[in-house]
């Protein structure tokens, strides 16, 4: 049958063997299921028999009919045939001029009959050679095998020429080429460099075979020298071409803005109005009437500028609207995906201008609407969301030469994305802390050579230590790397952060067992034998030697290390020297950090924790400043947990009970390891023993004192944890039997069985260590236990610990030792105690020492100063827990204070306790 020609009756027989059955619309694939189809699709089913059969009907049926059949194609399985090209033909009839119509029919005529077409065509600007194309390249994608490739020159041609190079397989090549090119060059020498590269692009697209849309502008330079002939003579882009294309044998259509001097040409002439108002129509039939009008007053007769226009006003509704496949815009929208990364998208419009050879004066209208200013000579993308992700790697090594070295995000980044590795390991080995700026880099580093991925995984576990995350996968992964590396000092190395890592986790140990021996250190360089000595500092100090961790620290403190080690080292000097009792050392070292913020809030913490040890208000400033610096460092949760448990604990200290209760209830969310909950639920629970709540307490502690009971984790650590927690649970006993709070002044004479019984124990488990933290657990126990025996018994316990080395503590224990006195009735020794005392600040040792002064002069009977004594402290700064327990703890042994109260039903010990604690 004649029929049988139409190319539409071919699409259905190739379609039929795959449709069978029937539906709703009858049988699958017959001519009335193909009409009632059509039908649903808005078209009119009449058509169909005609366009099938005779290949007539207008251009709208045809395109919905094509439709159509591409949708059976694919529910099929099957690869749509491309649609004929009378349907190119027809949009192009309606977006172009028509010179520039016959053009395109002639191109795809020419190439649909098997001929190779090589055409050019030359246009001003405004003239629609970029309208021309880009038809062009919607029609040849849609052909098998004839998808084309575009090369847009103007300006610095090597941003164009490189991507091409690439993906033709010969940018090696290429580019060897063109980093010859010099200015100090004779010009000869130059033309043939680049005469030789176009060769080398015109024969790899010959062996590709699809077809090419070239266009070009007047001028171009090369690497930044201009163009130039065989004989070296300075050529416009049209010259410099004509024998590049003259050496192609595929298909190629070149829109020049000048003449070629020797190649046939067409000229191309600028659109009517009419014409653009049907262009704008085409692309954006939904467009109100006025802003089409708009556009096309915007671009004036400028087609490339129309089309640029038209394109932008789709992406505004689009965000999948490809900007860069407009030849035009490609180099402005590539250069905007480069410079403006998501995190930092203003940059210099000096950059932009480079990286375009080009000022912003001779930016186009269409171009102007993808910036916005932003501040004195900045811009960014007025549309981000329509930028490529990728940019070529010219850009970001343009970006990175272009920004100073003080703009470390901007030297990371642009450095990793132009592929410059070498670069980036030099910026992130000065300070490992800039990987938090390269999310996700450590996973794309796997592919890198092996010397390049163990210098970055030296970064990594540096990196990840700081943060205390050694257990973090990148961590274990570098380490891992690191192991396994052919080089021996980095194996050492591994080993040492592998025992940092023990060390950190308190299982100290195993760090010992993993540190290498102290003269493989030499074998590294002064970074990483400090790095070295300091874990060797930890496990001295765990063991409880603090002078030879001290002089590992010092060692350490003598190497000339790298800028990022200095806080580190400064941090261990302040550690050990606060271990040794050295305070105005440690606390001079700790001042020092100041560089990583981590570690400056490490320092804080641990300046104010020494601070609270001595007893000075000035602790809770620096635990604050502490605090805050972990928070805005994004310090690990359990660290911050533990840090503000510390913090409720200095809260509780000075009286603070609602914000002690505040943080600690926080901390009690932040915990996540076991260990750390059950710490932070021991000051949690003392907490509540400090005001007044022994059965809340009870509840905090006995889960606390079953973890660290049981725990293998950290066993050095537990046990200091689960003797503290046993002190805590005597303290709650003590409350719920006598009544006495955990909270300043402690008065004996007191009662409590159970409280006794735990505290006796606790105080002969108790290891005889020279810590601090012993000592102070040690005299907590005594002091506590003596208010519970007779003044003999309680003069023998706290006697031994008069002379402590801490003034903090010495306070503490010559209180205790007053108290005891002044209950065996020794009133002046009492008082000679108090008043030997250094200046304190303490609220709860003045609070004690003030209980202890008014019970000796009332023993002596000085009635009217040991009154004003209470009136000095009703009026003073005393917190009001304190002033309360001030008058509960003397109301139990001075009935005489009664005659100075007003009548109330209230029993003395309250009464007094409520008139302290309300000055008013």
């Amino acid at each position: 049958m004649s029929e049988s020609a139409t190319p539409w009756l071919r699409y259905l027989e190739g379609l039929r063997p795959h449709l069978r059955g029937r539906d709703h619309r009858g049988k699958r694939g017959s001519l009335r299921w193909l009409e009632a189809l059509m039908a649903e699709r808005g078209g009119r089913a009449g058509t169909v028999r005609n366009i099938l059969y005779k290949d007539l009907g207008s251009p709208e049926e045809k395109e919905r009919l094509y439709g159509v059949i591409a949708d059976l194609y694919r529910e099929a399985g099957l690869e749509p045939p491309p649609p004929p090209a009378e349907l190119f033909l027809e949009s192009a009839r309606k977006a172009l001029g028509r010179d520039k119509r016959r053009i395109f029919r002639r191109f795809l005529k020419e190439l649909e009959s098997g001929g190779r077409p090589r055409m050019v065509v030359m246009g001003g600007p405004a003239t629609g050679k970029g309208v021309l194309l880009s038809a062009l390249s919607r029609a040849l994608s849609a052909l098998p095998g004839k998808e084309p490739f575009l090369l847009n020159l103007g300006g610095e041609l090597a941003q164009a020429l490189i991507p091409l190079a690439e993906a033709l397989g010969v940018a090696e090549e290429v580019r060897a080429l063109l980093a010859q090119l010099s200015p100090t060059q004779p010009y000869i020498l130059q033309g043939a460099l680049e005469g030789e590269a176009l060769t080398l692009l015109a024969k790899a697209l010959n062996r590709e075979g699809r077809p090419l849309l070239l266009r070009a502008e007047v001028e171009g330079t090369l690497e930044g020298l201009p163009l130039r002939g065989p004989d070296g003579t300075h050529k416009g882009l049209a010259a410099w071409l004509e024998p590049f294309l003259k050496g192609l044998s595929i298909p190629y259509l070149a829109a020049l803005s000048e003449p070629p001097p020797t190649l046939p040409y067409q000229p191309l002439s600028p659109p009517s109005r009419e014409e653009a108002r049907r262009f704008v129509r085409e692309r954006l039939p939904h467009l109100p009437p006025e802003r089409l009008e708009a556009l096309v007053n915007q671009a004036g007769r400028n087609f490339g500028e129309l089309s640029r226009l038209v394109l932008l006003e789709a992406a505004k509704h689009d965000p999948k609207t490809p900007l860069q496949d407009d030849p035009a815009l490609r180099p402005l929208v590539l250069a905007l995906s480069a410079f403006s990364p998501e995190a930092d998208p203003a940059f210099p419009l000096e950059l932009l201008e480079k990286a375009l050879g080009r000022p912003l004066e001779r930016l186009s209208q269409a171009e102007r609407a993808l910036l916005d200013w932003v501040g004195e000579g900045l811009v960014r993308p007025s549309l981000r969301s329509l930028l490529p992700e990728e940019a070529p790697k010219e850009l970001h090594r343009l970006a990175l030469e272009f920004f100073p070295k003080e703009n470390l995000f901007r030297k990371l980044y642009h450095a990793r994305k132009a592929g410059e590795t070498r670069v980036l390991l030099a910026l992130l080995q000065e300070d490992p802390a800039r990987l938090a700026l390269l999310p996700g880099l450590w996973e794309e580093a796997k592919a890198w050579p092996r010397q390049d991925l163990e210098a970055l995984a030296a970064v990594v576990v540096r990196y990840r230590a700081v943060l205390g995350q050694y257990a973090h996968p990148e961590a274990e992964e570098a380490l891992m790397v690191l192991s396994q590396a052919e080089d021996s000092s980095l194996r050492t190395w591994a080993r040492i952060k592998g025992a940092e890592a023990k060390a950190d986790a308190a299982l100290y140990r195993e760090a010992e067992e993993l540190l290498p021996p102290k003269e493989d250190l030499t074998l590294l360089d002064e970074t990483a034998q400090a790095e070295g000595l300091l874990v060797m500092a930890a496990v001295e100090r765990w063991k409880g030697d603090y002078e030879r961790a001290a002089r590992f620290v010092e060692e350490a403190q003598k190497l000339p290390v790298a800028p990022f080690l200095r806080d580190r080292v400064q941090l261990w000097r302040g550690l050990v020297a606060k271990d040794l009792g050295r305070y105005p050392e440690a606390l001079e070292a700790l001042a020092q950090v100041g560089h990583d913020p981590l570690l400056l809030g490490r320092a804080r913490y641990q300046m104010g924790d020494l601070l609270m040890r001595l007893g000075r208000l000035e602790a809770k400033e620096r635990m604050e400043e502490g605090l805050k610096a972990l928070e805005e460092a994004g310090a690990p949760r359990d660290e911050v947990a533990r840090v503000r448990a510390r913090y409720a604990t200095l809260l509780r200290r000075l009286g603070l009970y609602e914000e002690a209760g505040s943080a600690i209830a926080k901390a009690l969310t932040e915990a996540e390891d076991p260990f750390t909950l059950a710490r932070v639920q021991s000051e949690a629970g003392i907490l509540e023993v400090a005001r007044g709540r022994p059965f809340e307490a009870f509840a905090l502690l006995q889960g606390a004192e079953a973890y660290f009971r049981t725990t293998g984790e950290r066993p050095k650590e537990a046990r200091y944890r689960h003797l503290r927690t046993l002190f805590r649970l005597g303290a709650a006993y003590l409350l719920l039997e006598a009544g006495q709070p955990y909270r300043a002044p402690f008065l004996g004479g007191l009662h409590a069985p159970t409280a006794r019984g735990l505290l006796e124990g606790l105080l002969a488990e108790i290891p005889l260590e020279g810590t601090d933290r012993y000592t102070a657990l040690r005299l907590d126990t005594a002091n506590l236990l003596a208010l519970l025996l007779p003044p003999a018994e309680g003069k023998a316990l706290l006697k031994p610990l008069l002379d402590l080395e801490n003034p903090y503590l010495r306070a503490q224990a010559r209180l205790g030792y007053a108290e005891v006195l002044a209950r065996e009735g020794s009133l002046g020794e009492a008082l000679a105690q108090v008043v030997a005392l250094p200046p304190l600040e303490d609220p709860g040792l003045l609070v004690q020492a003030r209980a202890v002064e008014v019970l000796a002069l009332l023993g002596l009977g000085e009635k009217e100063a040991a009154w004003a004594k209470l009136e000095e402290a009703r009026r003073g700064p005393l917190p009001p827990p304190f002033r309360f327990q001030l008058g509960r703890a003397l109301g139990r042994f001075c009935p005489e204070l009664q005659r100075r109260l007003p009548p109330s039903p209230l029993a003395l010990p309250e009464a007094l306790g409520f008139l302290l604690a309300n000055p008013d």
